[in-house]
């Protein structure tokens, strides 16, 4: 096997085709540096698969391919092919000559061939490799790596000698076998766990297949028993039918009766249907007004029944909430008298208590000095009694000193209560002058609140009357708008303009005849074309208005003529259908001779059919209806739903000036009336400040009086107590005297002879007897007192928790929820209201 020749294109310098044939032997490539030797040997090493760029030396692989220079642009790609001899069949391939080519372009991609066909890089690799041309032979010496081949080490070598050997290509091939076998057992590792999930899954869709195949023999069932089902049914819907037909017969039958007493109706329909016209409007007027007048009653009667309820329960929570507060003020004034008793009566308990207490104190202190006289000797005793004499005196002259301090105390105490006392109907005639001088004010203020009432009551009937015009100026308002928009184009305003400024020109026909707008649709269906047409006062202005339209190039303007004609004669026509004439429904500012010469021939009629029967037998007239119909002998036109025309238009913009003018005149009065109720609104608010501040005035009297009859009630309280302490000291002296002269007594017995000091040892023993006897009874009396102060204060603690609550609920109440103002307007309403229903029903 030997090099052949080697083809260069478009790889590094080689940017033309360049081909280099090698022949037997030794072939050396001589030239000078730079001309591209070593790029021929980085050829021979990138044809035969190198792919590190290092060894190629670039920077990466595209660099391969020509970039150019400033004569000659950049190359798409480089390719480089080479070409061996296999004579000798050292390459396995039965072929004579071997061509490798390897492609690169610039966006990285690379072609491999092999003789021209499509090949991979590995199987050039492993076809040099079996050539002896493998990557670890020394078949490429690139400048400078002599040394490394000759110092190469025994590694390197052995790695020679396998490649030359063919050992590398097997090792190689083992490798690869290696690493399929190992990913093969990967992926039949990853079979068996998808086996093993397979497995689990199919537990469930084998019971589903179950299920179905249930499903299957159940379906058949189903449907055996839908086709038993549907016979059945077929079976009774065969019986069906034949009743049906059974039934259809005698229905044809009642049918054909029915046919022949409809045409018997419809025959005598005929008749009926001429004077279904006029009953026919007369009776939707009829019950149009009828539905108003329900409509209205069924108002009143709402309005009625609200007032009457609402009066009722107003009512009803007066008399509850005047009968609670008389019973809640009666409850309230004698839990009040009731407390002042309990109060009084409590201070009159307390000093008997404080005095059984006293009395019950002293009896206990003298059976205890008795009970240690009676244990102590003569000498011992004189000494105890003389004791006791002294604490007695010294006892008696602190009560005298208190009592000298109360006595003074009741003259100060008194002195006040006769201030308080001064004080309290000094506050009487205060609140009742200031009552007095409320009264007039509270008669001011209702007369001002009756005045406001009015006043508001007018203001919102203006106000809803306000609106209601407002909504009727924007009705009519809108209908002039819609008919100005439908008839808007028909006429040439400056036409138009130029035939008004005519002489001899005064006016439209529709302004002429004066229409209300009821017959306003009925005029310009009876007008026809002249409906929107100007009057000219004689032949020689209308010849002046229609010579300046033509001398203009205008047209599209209609005249006519003021003329006297005879007034045709239709009388017998109109009194023997009921009907009136046209000319005889127009306005008071109509001109007659104009309506004559242009509708003397119209009757207005209800219903076109009526019209179309009067025309049968009087050809000479012409009827219209209210919606614009017209029927003449020779057919008949139907009206527009929406009735636009000029006498339409002109009687719209008539109800339109009348409805702005109603409107102005409403607004008037709603402002009057709310300045009115402005005006006694305030004058309401100024009374109710005077009263306000009146019954201020009063309130801080009767808060001030209460305060003082308070003060006053305690400064009496305190005189009370005052004197039964008084009362007290007196009683304790007079007991006090007693023992002190007993005791003076008993001293001298004890101080005297034998028999005299043993009469005074019974006489001790007898009186410590009657003391223990007395103070038996006394602890009783001031138990029994105790026991009936705490009934008392008991009693005035549960009164003073019902004053609580009743001063609530009574504050509650105040004031009462409605007046006896808001009951006679409520029941006014109400009666205004049933006096309406009268009427209308």
């Amino acid at each position: 096997m030997k090099l052949k020749h080697l083809t260069l294109r478009g790889f590094k310098s080689f940017a033309d085709r360049t081909r280099l044939d090698f022949s037997s032997g030794v072939n050396v490539v001589v030239g000078p540096n730079g001309s591209g030797k070593s790029n021929i040997l980085d050829a021979l090493a990138w044809v035969m698969g190198t792919q590190g760029t290092k060894s190629l030396r670039t920077d990466k692989m595209e660099d391969v391919v020509f970039a150019g220079t400033a004569t000659r642009p950049p190359l798409p790609r480089a390719e480089v092919s080479l070409t061996f001899a296999n004579d000798d069949q050292i390459m396995p391939l039965n072929l004579a000559e071997i061509t490798i080519t390897r492609r690169l372009f610039r966006d990285g991609t690379s072609e491999y061939e092999l003789n021209g066909a499509p090949c991979r890089l590995l199987d050039i690799q492993e076809l040099l490799s079996d050539g002896g041309i493998g990557r670890h032979q020394h078949v490429l010496v690139s400048q400078g790596h002599v040394g490394d081949v000759l110092n190469a080490s025994p590694e390197d070598h052995r790695a020679v000698i396998e490649e030359a050997a063919g050992v590398t290509k097997h090792r190689s091939r083992r490798d690869r076998a290696m690493r399929r076998l190992e990913r093969t057992d990967h992926d039949v590792e990853r079979l068996n766990d998808i086996l093993s999930e397979k497995r689990k899954a199919m537990r469930p869709l084998k019971r589903q297949a179950n299920a179905a195949g249930r499903h299957d023999s159940v379906r058949d069932e189903a449907l055996s028993l839908r086709l038993w089902l549907g016979g059945e049914e077929l079976r009774d819907i065969t019986a069906r039918r034949k009743s049906g037909t059974i039934e259809r017969d005698r229905t044809g039958e009642t049918r054909d009766r029915a046919d022949d007493e409809l045409k018997e109706l419809r025959e005598a329909l005929g008749s009926l249907r001429s004077n279904a016209g006029s009953v026919g409007q007369a009776l939707e007027r009829d019950t149009e007004a009828a539905a108003r007048l329900e409509t209205t009653r069924e108002r009143l009667r709402r309005i009625a029944i609200v007032s009457r309820e609402r009066s009722q329960g107003i009512t009803a929570r007066l008399e509850g909430a005047g009968e609670r507060r008389e019973d809640l003020e009666v409850e309230l004034s004698e839990l009040k008298g009731d407390i002042a008793s309990a109060v009084a009566e409590e201070v009159v308990v307390e000093d008997e208590a404080e005095r059984r207490e006293t009395a019950l104190a002293a009896l206990e202190d003298e059976e205890r000095s008795l009970t240690e006289q009676i244990q102590l000797p003569a000498e011992s005793v004189v000494v105890n009694l003389r004791g006791d004499l002294r604490a007695l005196e010294t006892a008696h002259r602190r009560d005298m000193t208190e009592h000298r301090q109360t006595t003074a105390r009741v003259v100060v105490v008194e002195e006040r209560i006769a201030e308080e006392s001064a004080e309290l109907e000094r506050l009487s005639d205060s609140i009742k002058t200031t009552d007095a001088a409320a009264t007039p004010l509270h008669d001011d203020y209702s007369a001002k609140k009756d005045v406001r009432v009015k006043a508001e009551t007018t203001w919102q009937a203006a106000d809803e009357a306000l609106t209601d015009q407002r909504l009727t100026a924007a009705g009519a308002r809108a209908r002039a708008e819609a008919l100005e928009t439908a008839l808007d184009g028909l006429v040439d305003e400056e036409a138009l303009s130029i035939a008004t400024r005519a002489d001899g020109v005064i006016g439209s026909i529709v302004s002429k005849l004066d229409a209300p707008p009821e017959v306003a649709a009925a005029l310009d269906a009876a007008l026809g074309v002249w409906n929107d047409a100007l009057v000219a006062q004689d032949d020689t202005s209308l010849q002046g208005a229609v010579d300046a339209l033509k001398r203009n190039g205008s047209g599209g303007v209609s005249f006519v003529m003021t003329s006297k004609n005879a007034l045709v004669d239709v009388s017998e026509v109109v009194s023997r259908f009921g009907v009136d004439r046209l000319i005889d429904l127009l306005g008071k500012n109509a001109d007659l001779d104009l309506a004559v010469a242009l509708i003397g021939d119209v009757v207005l009629v209800q219903g076109w059919k009526t019209g179309w029967q009067m025309v049968s037998e009087v050809p000479e007239l012409r009827a219209v209806t209210p919606e614009g119909d017209v029927i003449t002998r020779n057919g008949m036109i139907v009206a527009q739903p929406d009735g636009a025309g000029p006498a339409a238009l002109e009687a719209s913009k008539v109800s339109l000036e009348i409805a702005e003018r109603e409107l102005m005149r409403a607004e008037s009065r709603a402002k009057t009336a709310r300045r009115t109720f402005d005006v006694s609104a305030d004058a309401e608010r100024s009374a109710l400040e005077r009263l306000e501040a009146a019954e201020a005035l009063l309130a801080g009297f009767t808060e001030a009086l209460g305060l003082v009859d308070r003060a006053r009630a305690a400064s009496v309280g305190e005189r009370d107590r005052l004197v039964l302490r008084l009362d007290a000291l007196s009683e304790a002296e007079t007991d006090r005297d007693e023992r002190i002269a007993l005791l003076r007594d008993r001293v001298t017995e004890f101080e005297g002879e034998e028999a005299t000091r043993q009469a005074a040892w019974e006489a001790l023993n007898k009186r410590r007897e009657e003391v223990a006897t007395r103070r038996d009874d006394a602890r009783r009396a001031r138990e029994q007192v105790s026991a009936d102060l705490a009934a008392i204060v008991e009693r005035r603690r549960m009164m003073e928790s019902r004053l609580e609550v009743v001063v609530s609920e009574v504050a509650q109440l105040v004031p009462l929820p409605e007046s006896d103002g808001d009951i006679d307007r409520l029941r006014g309403i109400q009666k205004r209201a049933e006096d309406a229903i009268e009427m209308v029903s």
